[in-house]
């Protein structure tokens, strides 16, 4: 069964930070507040303790492959709606069947795991949709190109891993999926993209779409493009915290960023 490991708090402290993104955020950029983590080892967030979601509230999590563990016990913890955004047929085909199982009275392994099942209930999986199109900076039709490993997943935009494989989906800017959606505020965004969320962060940043709180994985720190990686992972964090984002918590390429209440557009 799932361990319930959304009790486990922490407080993030720049003494504790060991992250390939550590070079990019500095020391004085991570603003001190406890948080709680959220989903498995693998497919796992942290985010603030604060957080203040409840059933009125809507959350958008991009990519999800085989483990939205992060999304279901968001449902679960706080009765808020999620909507993942993903046109990956094996992320849909494992909504799909995670769908049916929990209908059923079944367990449903996470990430194909023999020892990690999904703990959630009908009423709250009912609160997951899934939309099999993705996020992007502007509305387009985009190739996904598939990962070299054929048991991975996650595919890429900007044809991360450099593979010929691809298929084509539609894709949308944030407002434009807010629109689809009938959202006019979101709570909290999640994206692990594979190299797209630099785009995606120009996007919200211009047309003023910034979440609460935002959940970046950026995969160029593990799976470099290109020599040019660093200045973009850097570039992106600068121009979160000149919008008034500030990080409070890395572990690994995953960045948790919260809204500064006191930040005004004068100050960007």
């Amino acid at each position: 069964m799932l361990k319930r490991i959304f009790s486990r708090f922490k407080k993030p402290s720049p003494k504790r930070i060991d992250s390939p993104l550590s070079p990019f955020v500095d020391n004085d950029q991570i603003l001190a507040t406890r948080c709680m983590r959220l989903g498995t080892e693998y497919g796992g967030w942290n985010i603030p303790i604060d957080i203040n979601l409840d059933k009125t509230s809507h959350c958008i999590s991009a990519g999800a492959g085989e483990d939205i563990s992060f999304d279901c016990e968001l449902a679960s913890k706080f009765n808020c709606t999620i909507h993942i955004i993903d046109p990956t047929p094996r992320a849909i085909d494992h909504f799909n069947n995670l769908y049916n199982a929990v209908i059923s009275g079944k367990r449903f392994p996470i990430n194909n795991s023999k020892s990690l099942f999904y703990n959630i209930d009908e009423r709250h999986l009912k609160q997951i949709k899934l939309y099999p199109f993705g996020i992007a900076h502007e509305d387009a039709k985009m190739k996904f190109y598939l990962p070299k490993n054929e048991e991975h997943v996650s595919c890429s935009t900007v044809n991360l891993q450099k593979t010929e494989r691809f298929f084509s989906a539609t894709c949308y800017k944030l407002s434009s999926i807010k629109k689809k959606l009938g959202i006019e505020n979101i709570a909290l965004l999640k994206m692990d993209i594979e190299g797209a969320e630099y785009g995606v962060i120009r996007n919200i940043i211009e047309e003023d779409q910034l979440p609460n709180v935002l959940c970046i994985e950026f995969d160029e720190g593990h799976t470099p493009l290109d020599s040019g990686y660093a200045d973009r992972i850097s570039h992106s964090i600068s121009l979160l915290k000149k919008a008034g984002m500030c990080c409070v918590y890395i572990e690994g390429c995953n960045a948790t960023f919260i809204k500064n209440k006191n930040h005004t557009k004068n100050q960007r």
